[in-house]
């Protein structure tokens, strides 16, 4: 485990004791491809230039891990699992640790471009940050090939 992770983890585990008197989230294991349920939807872009998607993440049931960070190594494959050569841009954001298991879930949200040449993958796949487990996901529907995804969040409701 990084330090940086460690230092947030125990910072976020006091907090988390000090406002709910519940474990600290460093307690719990980080989570694995098999701790997870991984889902990629449409849905509703917020802008009109562009196009969004929205992978999921849940754990499987009487699992609770936590995941962070950005998703890696993000690869769109089309039927036959060949590579379509869209290379993604990983938007940084603020890194948050969120923990799945019950009713709560993580999210990563895509955005292409609503203009110009489409590409139709069948799946991604991309590495799960501090696991490095590789994970394939079924992908909706068409995109661009100017692909911009952000770093896992809790889902927006």
């Amino acid at each position: 485990m990084n330090k940086t992770r460690l230092t947030a983890a125990a910072l976020a585990g006091i907090a988390a004791l000090t406002v709910a008197g519940t474990p600290a989230q460093a307690e719990t294991p980080w989570c694995t491809g098999s701790d997870l349920v991984v889902t990629a939807h449409d849905m509703r872009s917020p802008s009109s230039a562009s196009k969004a998607h929205r992978i999921g993440f849940a754990a499987v049931d009487g699992v609770s891990c936590v995941i962070g960070g950005s998703l890696s190594d993000v690869r769109f494959l089309d039927a036959d699992g060949t590579d379509l050569g869209i290379d993604p841009e990983i938007q940084p954001g603020d890194y948050v640790e969120v923990q799945v298991g019950g009713h709560r879930e993580a999210a990563v949200y895509v955005a292409s471009q609503i203009h110009g040449p489409r590409e139709n993958p069948a799946s991604v796949r991309f590495t799960l940050p501090g696991s490095g487990d590789s994970v394939t996901v079924a992908w909706p529907s068409n995109l661009s090939p100017v692909v911009r995804l952000g770093s896992i969040t809790a889902p927006v409701s």
